[in-house]
């Protein structure tokens, strides 16, 4: 009995930790891979840092625009982040698949469409 409670208590400190590494594991560079929402295609690099506690910075440099710097939010499987491009602001909402890539839907307040993303980890 006193060992399987410690087989048990072993096994809920290593899931925690598999946990906490998992969540961690969104902190680093991808390559971005998008689509607009007019059809045309882009590509560029985005960096995520500071995941601590679910909240992070994202910033994405892609090939012919400016920089952007967003907040985002991490919710399970479930990364959104919020950012500005110019004078308007957009949302980006990504899926966190197994295999370490975020496939993101996004929208720019005041435009119709929606454009889709790629991150693929950097290696």
């Amino acid at each position: 009995m006193v060992k399987n409670r410690a087989l048990v208590a072993g096994l809920a400190i290593v899931m925690a930790s598999v946990g906490g590494a998992a969540a961690q594991q969104l902190t680093g560079r991808y390559q971005v891979v998008g689509d607009n929402g007019n059809g045309t295609g882009y590509r560029g690099v985005a960096v995520i840092s500071g995941t601590a506690g679910g909240n992070c910075g994202i910033r994405w440099t892609i090939v012919n625009t400016p920089p952007t710097q967003g907040f985002c939010m991490r919710q399970g499987n479930v990364l959104s982040a919020a950012y500005k491009l110019g004078e308007s602001v957009g949302l980006i909402v990504y899926r966190i698949n197994d295999d370490g890539t975020l496939d993101g839907t996004w929208t720019i307040a005041g435009q119709e469409g929606v454009g889709k993303e790629r991150l693929v980890p950097a290696r």
